[in-house]
């Protein structure tokens, strides 16, 4: 429970309290970024204390401390490194890194200290998490509904918010012709000869241009993996294949664009192996 309680906390604070102007300019914003996380951690770990702690300062001060300044020496950490890639040709890869490299020294920092601050047996999470993926065997313990709502949260989290990030930083910015690209429109000027005929001469191509709302996408990102996931916690994987269909069909004449279509493949193809992937979790852990 500890353990969940710590991961949900650090995915609040750092995918909804932190705003894209202090995503932005980290260094500027990293006490206040530090402060949300203090609150979240020292909230989370008081509830759990008066469940059923004993020492406040054992359970909740020094734990919150250790959390806290961890993560601000790892994030400063991030902000250098990410300094020094401003000039670089490959910085949307290296980004990708830095993003992933994040979480994960985040979620070992929370795991080291559950291990020294409240004893949790890493051995046995571990354990009990190759239990339920099936890669090892024997007595799975269930979670019980605390757990299972904490871990239901994390996978919404996960699947919506972070897998978006995520995929907004693999992609990188878009171009104003990928972005904006609408459709190519042809007009012809006709001449017209002394026998009345008429006949094209010459022909002007436009790029029209229409203003797109991104946000819309990111909430489609959004409902679309959460409907892949549902349909394979239904066991409905041959369902998946009709959303990729239709979500194209919607994109159909913008496929002309090479560019464009390679963008939008990319990221959707991502979106959906991360919501299957996530399905399959969720089926494993609640269903067995």
């Amino acid at each position: 429970m500890i353990v969940l309680l710590l991961i949900l906390a650090h995915l609040i604070a750092d995918f909804y309290f932190q705003t894209e102007k202090m995503v932005k300019e980290k260094r500027k914003y990293l006490i206040l970024h530090l402060f949300h996380h203090a609150a979240m951690i020292v909230i989370s770990l008081s509830i759990l204390f008066f469940i059923q702690g004993e020492y406040f300062f054992n359970e909740v001060v020094i734990p919150s401390a250790l959390l806290v300044l961890s993560h601000g020496l790892i994030d400063f950490l991030k902000v250098a490194l990410q300094q020094k890639s401003i000039r670089w040709t490959k910085r949307n890869t290296w980004n990708l890194g830095l993003f992933v490299g994040d979480q994960v020294l985040h979620i070992l920092t929370i795991l080291t200290v559950c291990y020294f601050a409240f004893r949790i047996d890493l051995y046995e999470v571990f354990h009990q998490l190759l239990i339920t993926m099936k890669l090892a065997e024997g007595v799975r313990i269930e979670l019980g509904l605390v757990n299972t709502l904490l871990f239901l949260l994390i996978m919404f989290i996960l699947c919506t918010t972070v897998t978006g990030h995520f995929i907004r930083i693999m992609l990188g910015s878009l171009t104003k012709h990928i972005s904006l690209f609408e459709g190519k429109y042809t007009l012809r000027d006709l001449a017209v000869s002394p026998n009345s005929e008429k006949n094209m001469s010459e022909e002007y191509t436009y790029m029209v241009m229409k203003h797109q709302d991104l946000s819309r996408g990111k909430v489609i990102g959004y409902l679309e993996r959460l409907l892949v996931v549902a349909l394979i916690l239904m066991g409905s994987f041959h369902a998946v294949g009709f959303i990729v269909a239709a979500k194209s069909l919607t994109r159909f004449k913008q496929m002309d664009d090479r560019d464009w279509a390679e963008y939008f493949l990319l990221g959707t193809l991502t979106s959906f192996l991360l919501a299957i992937i996530y399905g399959v979790i969720l089926k494993l852990v609640l269903f067995g």
